[in-house]
């Protein structure tokens, strides 16, 4: 199932402003937002709220290039969770989280690097 509000074009402006071409944007951002998917799960995982808020601010600004609203408002749910403090509302949040950035995630790879 595609994902809300993925815009390739986006992409392809991107593709000049950064002089890269549209897959190695991907990967890039691919790149960056599992690290942070990463750190905001060991975060939570230790119940240590500050660094998971972090990794959630850094991945909204990668998550900005690409502007996918889903995204973002799990990002937003994980971000402002983790500052209020409540870890539970975090840890529900990183679990929305998961799945939206596994939708985009192989809807990314699929659109930029097509098989067969």
């Amino acid at each position: 199932m595609p994902t809300r509000g993925l815009d390739l074009s986006r992409l392809v402006e991107l593709e000049v402003e950064l002089g890269l071409d549209v897959a190695a944007i991907v990967d890039m951002l691919v790149d960056e937002l599992d690290d942070a998917l990463r750190r905001i799960d060991a975060a939570l995982a230790a119940g240590d709220l500050p660094p998971a808020a972090l990794a959630a601010h850094a991945a909204r600004n990668s998550a900005l290039m690409i502007d996918v609203e889903p995204l973002l408002v799990a990002l937003r749910g994980v971000e402002r969770a983790a500052r209020r403090p409540d870890l539970s509302g975090a840890r529900r949040a990183a679990r929305t989280l998961a799945d939206d950035w596994t939708a985009l995630r192989a809807e990314l790879r699929a659109a930029t690097h097509p098989v067969g």
